[in-house]
């Protein structure tokens, strides 16, 4: 049995969804796998703690432990490694969401140090991608988490940098004594609100309803269409049509794509054979106050709400790493003497 502690960079590197998306891969593989994130920093840790119980089917009763400052006691560091034991039961590996080398302002976490040492993990390292990253960077990750660094993963990799990847920042870690496991593009799923998160954001009131949870990875304005209105319609596949409820005429057109949701703005309500419709291909209505214009520009501060929570999302990025990771050098470090 392995303990693999993920710990990022720092807070949003990437440590949860890199710890969903492992599980899920070796999960598919035939691994019985334990998922855990015990401590965290600040925020809510409950999405995180339900997406995991969602991904494994294994709920667990303790609540992670907050470490103030970045510190944790002697004794809520015994009661997570009980509750990891106790985890490891049968299982093949426990993967824990660990605590970040360091918080938002680059100030250490001595905490999580000292957490995958008392637990007595192997830790992989997830950092933001960064061309300039090397030496320094190498040595800070060192200098933490010493021969229990097995490895890091470079997130977020811009999708033209692969050759930069290869070919300077990898060299460039590994000659400094940190492997690198692989680099992850950007992710357009892990980006996308949920609908629900859509509505809320946006203060709307829903007429038709089926999928709630459903991802939404683009946004597209039905206006002044100079072209038939499928072909406008049909460019992308998880959006929605944003479009004035005094509009049935663009939003039939829409309809007629299956749209992940059509906004309907100005505060009316559907006209009743919209409404049909939208019942019949069972596409979401939400119809907000705001004009198309203000709709348009609430939704641009709505990706500071946007999280990883979602199952969809991990599953994506199980596929994301599949294809990026070094799997064979990932299983060898992890089961390293």
């Amino acid at each position: 049995m392995t303990v693999l502690y993920i710990a990022g960079q720092q807070p949003g590197t990437g440590a949860t969804a890199v710890s969903a998306a492992l599980a899920v891969v070796w999960r598919r593989a035939g691994k019985s796998v334990a998922l855990v994130k015990p401590a965290f920093l600040n925020g809510d840790p409950s999405g995180t703690t339900a997406l995991f119980a969602q991904i494994t089917g294994v709920a667990t009763d303790a609540a992670p432990v907050m470490a103030s400052d970045g510190q944790l006691t002697s004794g809520q560091m015994d009661a997570i490694a009980k509750e990891i034991e106790a985890l490891a039961s049968g299982v093949d590996v426990v993967v824990v969401d660990g605590l970040p080398r360091t918080d938002a302002d680059g100030g250490k976490v001595a905490a999580s140090a000292q957490l995958a040492q008392r637990l007595g993990a192997v830790v992989l390292g997830v950092l933001p991608y960064s061309r300039s990253d090397g030496a320094e960077t190498a040595a800070a990750w060192r200098e933490a988490f010493g021969d229990a660094l097995r490895g890091v993963v470079g997130n977020r990799r811009t999708r033209y940098a692969g050759h930069d990847a290869h070919e300077s920042l990898v060299p460039s870690l590994q000659a400094a004594g940190v492997s690198v496991i692989g680099t992850v593009p950007e992710e357009r799923r892990l980006l996308a609100p949920s609908l629900a998160q859509v509505a809320e954001h946006l203060g709307g009131k829903f007429y038709v309803s089926p999928y709630d949870d459903v991802l939404i990875e683009h946004f597209l304005i039905g206006g002044l269409i100079l072209e038939w209105g499928v072909n406008y319609f049909n460019r992308f596949p998880n959006q929605a049509v944003i479009v004035r409820a005094n509009r049935p005429d663009i939003a039939m057109a829409a309809l007629s794509c299956t749209p992940a949701c059509i906004v309907l703005t100005g505060g009316a309500e559907p006209a009743q054979y919209v409404y049909q419709r939208a019942q019949d291909e069972e596409v979401p209505l939400l119809a907000v106050n705001t004009d198309t214009i203000a709709t348009e520009e609430a939704l641009e501060s709505l990706q500071d709400h946007v999280n990883v929570h979602h199952p969809a999302k991990a599953e994506r990025f199980a596929e994301v790493l599949t294809e990026c990771l070094d799997w064979d050098a990932l299983e060898a470090a992890i089961t390293a003497p």
